[in-house]
């Protein structure tokens, strides 16, 4: 249930903050008549996302054996880089509110209602497909719970950012983004690691005469209660391959160099 709760949180509230942004912008400049196509972009986001996740759940049915092994693998590698690709964008986006605003007000003096629809469904769709597919992910690896976990992450964030904008509380919101930050790296590694061994599984990567390299099977299995948890949370297996601590460590390396290589960038640009 943590892992859902945590995941739809961090992207219910970016969906969440968008919104409240694009509202507050529109009141402050008297624009309310625009407040509409906002929240029909919202039913937009949601709907293309609640479709993403039926069709991934009827495309995932028709799997069996090795295809499915197959498809599994896939689909640990694409949420992996959809959510290093989400880290990246947040980690990116130090004036998010600034280029927000001037998009909104570049449609409002257009009087292009259709253009912030546009604006806030994309915003929600992509909050909603990293979501999907990390639930989707996380339920193929035994997660339970996911459905309570989702609801009451949703209400928090959706409870955070009434709270955050009703009452203007100028929150640093980075200490939220940076702790879940921490966390959703080590998911990506984990799901890239499980993609790896479902790989092997099938016979696309090798397995080697010494795998696995070590068994924590009378420590802590990861059948048992606490050892379902963790690999849910962070990928853990009691008898990992030398491919799958490799594809972990290589994951998590891999994500810090980015952060780091755009930190460069952006003080690159101020300079």
């Amino acid at each position: 249930m943590f892992p859902a709760l945590l995941i739809t949180l961090r992207e219910t509230l970016e969906a969440a903050i968008v919104v409240g942004i694009v509202l507050t912008f529109l009141a402050k400049t008297d624009q309310s008549v625009f407040k509409r196509y906002v929240w029909s972009g919202v039913g937009i986001g949601i709907f293309a996302a609640v479709l993403l996740a039926l069709g991934l759940e009827l495309f995932y049915a028709g799997f069996e054996g090795a295809t499915e092994a197959i498809f599994e693998g896939v689909l640990m590698f694409v949420t992996a880089g959809f959510i290093t690709w989400m880290i990246m964008w947040v980690h990116r986006q130090k004036d998010v509110a600034r280029k927000l605003k001037e998009q909104v007000a570049h449609h409002v003096s257009k009087n292009y209602g259709i253009g912030i629809a546009v604006l806030v469904a994309v915003a929600v769709w992509r909050e909603g497909v990293e979501t999907v597919l990390y639930l989707k992910s996380s339920s193929i690896l035994g997660q339970s719970g996911q459905f309570i976990g989702a609801i009451l992450g949703i209400a928090a964030a959706i409870m955070l950012a009434y709270i955050l904008f009703r009452f203007a509380l100028r929150a640093d919101l980075s200490v939220v983004f940076n702790v879940t930050s921490v966390f959703l790296i080590m998911f990506a590694a984990g799901l890239v690691a499980h993609g790896v061994h479902e790989f092997q599984e099938v016979g696309f990567l090798p397995v080697f005469a010494f795998d696995p390299v070590l068994n924590l099977s009378s420590i802590l299995d990861h059948r048992g209660t606490l050892g379902s948890f963790l690999r849910i949370l962070f990928g853990y297996t009691a008898t990992p391959t030398l491919l799958e601590i490799s594809a972990y460590a290589t994951s998590i390396a891999f994500i810090l160099w980015l952060k780091r290589f755009t930190d460069r960038l952006l003080l690159a640009k101020i300079a």
